[in-house]
């Protein structure tokens, strides 16, 4: 933590790894100024809700599921009318290194349309390559689990939007912020950050991964990604959007279960964003 900032955290549950929550905890508490937890009515609400007491954290008891969109917007808007100045978003199964905020946040002073910077995720699932930890460089999006964001330049562009419940939430918003004339940043400090379910496969001499999302996942993935797809075409960013989930539905096809059960929560999605798109857009002024 520095004087000359104050950062709030928040962490969104939704039937978590208990031990794996308590690590995560563990590792934000002590590098910002105050940290919540949203609590999306889990069927281990209360494990959730001992652990925070454990651990003097002030838990949020929300009445159903509000994704992470609900959490990111009611978070944000409590660091906006309490003073913080940057607000680091996780979600329930990251795990930050050491400094992991500060790092970020030297990054995210050495500009004023700099408006959110995130570290490089770690999957333990996978080994990938990785950057240099001073290094930093502009991006189109990056996911708001390890992000440190400028609460007053995502204000200033409306904040979230709860509608979007989850998926693709961080990229609508980086989107949104470039479109305001803001930056965004990735950098190499790294930290654990899991997710999905993903199996790894080998079909003929190529092996690839595949996240293995549950069909009510897909449904937002696909509806929530069209929607960007309307409201920003000028990124170029979109074409490798379109690409991405083009390749996790061939390889739904290719190996994964419960194929029709998913092609069919893909179809409610791509049909249900014009719907969406057009009931956002009466209501935000800013799509």
């Amino acid at each position: 933590m520095s004087a000359s900032y104050k950062v709030l955290s928040t962490i969104t549950t939704y039937n978590p790894e208990i031990d794996l929550l308590e690590k995560n905890i563990d590792a934000v508490v002590g590098q910002v100024d105050k940290l919540l937890v949203y609590e999306n009515n889990s069927i281990n609400r209360q494990d959730i809700v001992d652990l925070c007491a454990r651990k003097g954290v002030e838990i949020i008891l929300n009445d159903k599921n509000y994704g992470v969109a609900g959490p990111l917007h009611d978070g944000t808007e409590y660091a906006h009318h309490n003073g913080y100045d940057y607000i680091f978003t996780l979600d329930q199964d990251s795990v930050i290194s050491d400094g992991m905020v500060d790092k970020l946040a030297q990054i995210l002073m050495k500009g004023e349309k700099i408006a959110m910077v995130c570290g490089t995720r770690v999957n333990p699932d996978f080994i990938e390559p990785l950057p240099p930890e001073d290094w930093f460089a502009p991006v189109d999006a990056v996911i708001t689990s390890g992000a440190l964001a400028d609460v007053k330049a995502i204000m200033d562009v409306g904040n979230y939007m709860p509608e979007l419940f989850i998926d693709a939430v961080d990229n609508e918003m980086c989107y949104r912020l470039k479109k305001n004339g803001y930056q965004i940043f990735s950098s190499g400090v790294t930290y654990l950050h899991c997710i999905g379910e993903p199996i790894k496969c080998k079909i003929l001499f190529k092996t690839f991964r595949t996240l293995n999302y549950s069909p009510f996942r897909l449904y937002y993935t696909w509806r929530n990604s069209h929607l960007i797809f309307r409201v920003y075409k000028e990124f170029r960013a979109i074409k490798e959007l379109k690409k991405y989930i083009r390749y996790m539905e061939i390889k739904i096809i290719l190996v994964e279960k419960d194929k029709i059960k998913k092609l069919r929560a893909i179809r409610r999605g791509k049909k249900d964003s014009k719907k969406l798109y057009k009931e956002l857009k009466e209501k935000y002024s800013f799509l």
